[in-house]
């Protein structure tokens, strides 16, 4: 699955804004300097990398993405080297190697079984950085008619197979909080949802959109239900989606 890079574009101020800083910081702490080998799974253009590049500076990527053109302009803009993977054949050569492995809005489209492979791959030395992923929280104000059937039936689209089979979805990040304390890791999980206002109209009304599309492909609401919940969304003036941040050190010895 690849995304519009000027879909990208537009969600990374809100990404950025979003990001918790105290688990940034203990990545940093962690690092102590040292030079090591870092992974940006699904990159995209890059927005992991100049969203941590300044508070953790010694980590030295590797970007990995299936899209020949996000990875162009993901070189062009960090200067980091590029890998192309088809990550959803599965996560074992993307992550061999890495001493840091980072995910930005990726463990929600991925299956249980994917997740597990994941996991199952990591070395028990690798830290792992994963953000943004979506929780299912969302709150639209004003609220939009029809918000509780829509809201319900855009969770359950989430959760089709988004190219890595049945999508986690809004479980996702406990999913991999699960996984990873079970075998060790110190896992921290922060907030880190989006939230919205006046000035962030082009992204509201893009959300909208993209949700009223997803929601029609359910069936859950058409005509001028669907009509009537999409205007209300791209109208809001306050959004807040909701988001979760983990950070999975190894063992201490």
């Amino acid at each position: 699955m690849s995304f519009a890079s000027s879909w990208l574009a537009l969600r990374e101020p809100a990404d950025a804004a979003a990001r918790d800083r105290g688990l940034i910081a203990a990545l940093a702490e962690w690092t102590a300097g040292r030079p090591l080998a870092a992974t940006d799974l699904g990159c995209g253009t890059g927005s992991t990398v100049r969203a941590l590049a300044p508070l953790v500076p010694s980590l030295r990527w590797t970007l990995v993405d299936n899209d020949p053109a996000l990875l162009a302009e993901a070189a062009a803009r960090t200067g980091a080297a590029t890998r192309a993977l088809d990550l959803a054949a599965g996560p074992e050569a993307a992550v061999e190697g890495a001493q840091v492995v980072a995910a930005s809005a990726l463990f929600d489209l991925v299956s249980d079984a994917w997740l597990r492979r994941f996991a199952a791959a990591l070395s028990p030395e690798v830290a792992v950085y994963a953000a943004l992923s979506y929780d299912g929280r969302e709150s639209w104000s004003p609220a939009p008619p029809h918000e509780a059937q829509a809201l319900a039936a855009f969770r359950r689209h989430q959760t089709g197979d988004k190219g890595f089979g049945p999508a986690l979805g809004s479980n996702a990040g406990a999913a991999l909080a699960a996984l990873l304390a079970a075998r060790g890791w110190r896992v921290r999980v922060a907030d880190s949802a989006w939230r919205l206002g006046p000035g962030d109209g082009p992204l509201i009304r893009a959300l909208a959109d993209g949700s009223a599309e997803a929601v029609a492909e359910t069936g859950a609401l058409a005509g001028r239900q669907l009509a009537e919940w999409r205007a209300a969304r791209r109208a809001a003036r306050q959004v807040e989606i909701g988001h979760l941040d983990l950070l999975a050190l190894p063992p201490e010895n």
